[in-house]
C-alpha cells in the first residue's frame, strides 16, 4: 500500500512563517513596554531650575580648599594630560595664589590628581554642567582669591620685620665683635 504522507514544505516557506512569527512577538513585547508607561506619571526635571541627584561616586569638576593647598604641585606632576598647571609665592609660612587652572578641554576626569595630594586640598566636585561658548571657557581658576589676604599680609609683614630685626641684631652683634677685637689688639 502507497503511504499518504504529505510532501514536505520547502525551506523558503518555513522561515517565511517563522519570520513572521517572530515580528508579530517582537512586536506584542515592544507594545506590552509602551502600554505599561502610557499611564504612568510623567517623570520631568526642568534642567537648570532643578537638578538630579549624583552618584557620591560622581567625578565632576574641580574644587581647591586653597588654604590647605602648600603648592607640592603633587597634582599637577600625577595629571597625566596635564591640564592642571599653578603658581604661587612663598612668604614663608604663607602662599601667595598667583593661578590655580585646569584645563577642561584636556581633563579625563580620571580622579588621579587627588590621591597624591598630601593635605587633601583638592577634590572632585558634583558639578557637571560645564557649557560654553568659547573654548578659552574651559580653562577655568580654582583659586577663590588670588594673592594674600589682609590677615596674611599682616602676617608676612610682622615676619618681615622679625627678619630684618634679627639681621639688624646680628649685623649690630657682628660690629661689636669687631670693635672688641679691635681695642684689644
Amino acid at each position: 500500500m502507497a503511504s499518504l504522507q504529505q510532501p514536505a514544505a520547502p525551506a523558503n516557506e518555513r522561515s517565511y512563517w517563522g519570520n513572521v512569527w517572530q515580528a508579530v512577538k517582537s512586536t506584542a513585547v515592544g507594545l506590552g513596554i509602551t502600554f505599561r508607561y502610557l499611564w504612568s506619571k510623567p517623570f520631568t526635571v526642568q534642567y537648570p531650575d532643578e537638578k538630579l541627584p549624583t552618584d557620591d561616586r560622581y567625578r565632576g569638576i574641580h574644587y581647591l580648599e586653597q588654604d590647605l593647598c602648600i603648592y607640592c604641585q603633587a597634582c599637577a606632576k600625577a595629571c597625566p594630560v596635564d591640564c592642571i598647571s599653578m603658581d604661587a609665592k612663598r612668604h614663608g609660612k604663607e602662599l601667595e595664589w598667583n593661578f590655580f587652572r585646569v584645563d577642561y578641554q584636556k581633563c579625563m576626569f580620571c580622579e588621579l590628581c587627588v590621591y597624591p595630594c598630601p593635605k587633601d586640598c583638592i577634590h572632585m566636585g558634583r558639578e557637571y554642567a560645564l557649557v560654553a561658548e568659547d573654548r578659552s571657557e574651559f580653562v577655568l581658576e580654582l583659586t577663590t582669591w588670588q594673592g594674600l589676604t589682609e590677615a596674611q599680609k599682616v602676617r608676612v609683614a610682622e615676619a618681615e620685620a622679625k627678619k630684618a630685626a634679627k639681621k639688624a641684631a646680628k649685623k649690630a652683634a657682628a660690629a661689636a665683635k669687631e670693635d672688641k677685637e679691635g681695642e684689644e689688639k
